[in-house]
């Protein structure tokens, strides 16, 4: 019988952060547990579905026509943008009176561990998980449901097959938000499946928090109106396996 880790008791939320004055925050829904959990007001965020980073023209259009909004309606000083630089999703944006924060990562991950760099945890790949990539994304256990349901389970086995190759591990990513033993559970069934090992890793939300305060630093940029998002921002960016 394998021995899992114990579960982790939830703790207390921290004080509600306080945003600067007219700050508006943009994000992937994945990050949607941990805003919520650092007490960002629901009036001052808008969430976008995490399947956009898939195809990253259709990101970078809707994006665009939410960055418009938002400076039309909120008159905002800062517009945070809680998103990687997701195959090119953000190339080209920018604002026309706000300032633009951005993280300077290509992917959500690093931005989850709180950290520019990966834990080594042996050979192969690793498959990251959070709290909000279980509740509102879409991963290789949803998508393996959802091929039996429509081709039959052999088919599905093939396709989680080719989805996982390479792959040696599963990992939840531990923030306040993923204590829950369910996400623990989930996990485990993930790995299992695909013949995994399930890990836990140890998160962090304070490179979150700057970026959500708009404090400018190593892994946060803050840009002014009419700067574009560019590649060669990224170019030291760290980045993690595409979930």
């Amino acid at each position: 019988m394998t021995n899992y880790p114990p579960r982790h008791q939830p703790s207390s939320p921290p004080p509600p952060l306080q945003l600067p004055p007219r700050t508006q925050v943009v994000a992937c829904r994945v990050f949607s547990p941990e805003i919520k959990y650092l007490g960002v007001p629901a009036s001052c965020v808008t969430l976008l579905d995490q399947g956009l980073h898939r195809t990253p023209d259709r990101l970078r259009q809707q994006l665009g026509e939410i960055l418009v909004g938002v400076e039309q309606h909120h008159a905002p000083r800062h517009i945070v943008l809680v998103y990687g630089y997701c195959g090119g999703g953000l190339e080209q944006l920018c604002t026309k009176r706000a300032e633009l924060v951005v993280p300077l990562v290509h992917d959500c991950i690093p931005l989850l561990l709180g950290r520019d760099s990966l834990p080594s945890l042996g050979e192969g790949g690793t498959f990251y998980l959070s709290a909000g990539w279980i509740d509102h994304g879409h991963t290789p256990l949803t998508e393996f449901h959802q091929t039996a349901q429509r081709w039959g389970a052999e088919e599905a086995r093939w396709v989680a097959a080719q989805i996982m190759k390479g792959y040696r591990r599963v990992a939840l990513i531990e923030t306040p938000c993923s204590r829950e033993e369910r996400y623990w559970r989930y996990t485990c069934e993930m790995a299992v499946l695909h013949g995994l090992t399930p890990v836990r890793v140890k998160g962090g939300l304070a490179w979150l928090q700057r970026l959500l305060l708009a404090q400018a630093g190593p892994g946060v940029a803050v840009l002014p109106p009419d700067r574009k998002i560019e590649a060669s921002l990224y170019q030291d960016a760290p980045g993690a396996a595409v979930l």
